[in-house]
C-alpha cells in the first residue's frame, strides 16, 4: 500500500468527486490516467504505466551523466534513478523550486525510473468514444512519446506513454 499510496489517494479523491457530482464513481469509464503537467503542457499517462507518485525525495547526484539525470534516490530500499523530464525534453519548467515538483515513478520491463514533472493534477477517466488517434503536433518534444489523445470537456488530453520513453535509447543511456 505504501508504494501506491499517493495514487490510491488520487483514486479516492476522484471517487468522492464522482459521488458528489452524481456519476457512478468510475464504473462507466474505459480508461484511467494520471494527469500531470510539464512546461505548461497537460498530459495523461496510463494508470498501468505509473507505479506511484512521490514528492521530490532526497537524492545523491551522479558523476559523468547527462544534465537531465538528477541522481539516485533510495525509495524503500530500492534505488530509483531520478530524471528531470523537462530538461530531457528541452521544455522549460514552470516551477523554479524542485521541492514543489512531483516524481512519477515508472516500472516498465527492466526500467525503474522517476520522472520529475511540474505537477501531478490527479486521475482522469475517459470512455473509448472520447479517444482520438490524433497525435500531438510533430514538432512537439512530446511527440515521440504520444499515443493519441482524449477529447473531453472541450479540451484535448494528450496521452504520454512512459513505455515509449523506456524504449528511447537517448533516455536509457544517461552516461556522458
Amino acid at each position: 500500500m505504501a508504494s501506491k499510496g499517493f495514487i490510491e489517494l488520487l483514486r479516492l479523491a476522484d471517487l468522492a468527486r464522482a459521488r458528489k457530482s452524481g456519476r457512478r464513481g468510475g464504473q462507466e469509464y474505459d480508461w484511467q490516467g494520471v494527469v500531470f503537467e510539464i512546461g505548461g503542457q497537460r498530459l495523461v499517462a496510463p494508470m498501468g504505466q505509473v507505479s506511484e507518485v512521490l514528492a521530490m525525495p532526497e537524492y545523491t547526484s551522479l558523476p559523468l551523466v547527462k544534465p537531465w539525470m538528477l541522481g539516485i534516490a533510495n525509495i524503500r530500499g530500492r534505488l530509483l534513478p531520478l530524471t528531470d523530464l523537462s530538461k530531457f525534453l528541452g521544455v522549460p519548467s514552470r516551477l523554479t523550486q524542485m521541492s514543489q515538483r512531483k516524481v512519477i515513478v515508472i516500472d516498465h520491463d527492466n526500467l525503474f525510473s522517476g520522472l520529475l514533472v511540474d505537477q501531478v493534477i490527479g486521475i482522469e477517466q475517459f470512455t473509448n468514444e472520447q479517444y482520438r488517434a490524433e497525435a500531438i503536433e510533430p514538432s512537439s518534444p512530446f511527440a515521440p512519446y504520444n499515443h493519441g489523445k482524449f477529447y473531453k470537456n472541450d479540451q484535448d488530453w494528450y496521452v504520454f506513454m512512459p513505455s515509449l520513453l523506456a524504449q528511447d535509447l537517448n533516455y536509457t543511456d544517461a552516461a556522458i
